[in-house]
């Protein structure tokens, strides 16, 4: 093997690694719109379902609390349902300010924005 040849060897072998390297240390792409209510769909039905589940089928009992189908249909109430979320409300809901995060309560309401 010559010498050019080797150090084309050597040089497309570094250009390798260097790219393997860097698409290593590239920060998380965000979470796509439709993984976010996927997510926000699977925290609900563990934490808010208990109070917040629709009935089931005819006949079933309604659901300790309010539905929220059509709660969050603009900016406004996407900010207030994050609030509620977060905070709770006074005897009526516990908030979830220390057992869910942001990104988490984020979720949330993108699944909420889907209910309709």
């Amino acid at each position: 093997m010559t010498l050019v040849a080797r150090v084309a060897l050597v040089s497309a072998f570094a250009l390798l690694l260097l790219d393997v390297g860097m698409s290593a240390q590239q920060p998380p792409r965000p979470p796509t719109a439709a993984a976010s209510v996927e997510s926000g769909k699977k925290l609900f039905v563990q934490r808010c379902s208990v109070c917040h589940m629709p009935p089931l089928g005819a006949g079933e009992p309604r659901s300790y609390a309010k539905s929220l189908a059509g709660v969050v249909k603009n900016k406004e109430a996407e900010a207030a349902a994050r609030e509620t979320i977060q905070k709770g409300l006074p005897t009526l809901m516990p908030g979830f300010q220390y057992g869910l995060t942001s990104t988490e309560i984020d979720h949330i309401v993108a699944y909420l924005s889907t209910l309709k």
